[in-house]
């Protein structure tokens, strides 16, 4: 029980921080997932997370977001002019 309450409170924090990271983005004008990096970094290098990072994990927890910040930031024109070389090498791929 206790380590499901000290991973509970970990989410929390975490996620307390990415809110404050946010909100500190939006005054900087700064890419929102370079600000994670740094904070993520800066706060392992003061207390290092014994994490086992395995390709799951990182396909269900770490990709989505940052694929759905690149969709939400695209130029659709950018797409259309670009698509034409997209397929080439995505389908044979």
């Amino acid at each position: 029980m206790q380590e499901f309450l000290g991973t509970e409170t970990l989410i929390i924090e975490l996620l307390l921080i990415a809110s404050l990271v946010a909100i500190a983005v939006r005054r900087l004008r700064v890419p929102y997932t370079v600000a994670l990096v740094v904070v993520g970094l800066l706060l392992t290098a003061q207390s290092p997370l014994e994490l086992e990072l395995t390709p799951e994990l990182i396909l269900a927890l770490f990709l989505p977001p940052l694929v759905f910040e690149a969709a939400f930031h695209l130029n659709i024109n950018d797409l259309r002019t670009s698509l034409p070389r997209i397929l080439v090498l995505a389908v044979p791929a």
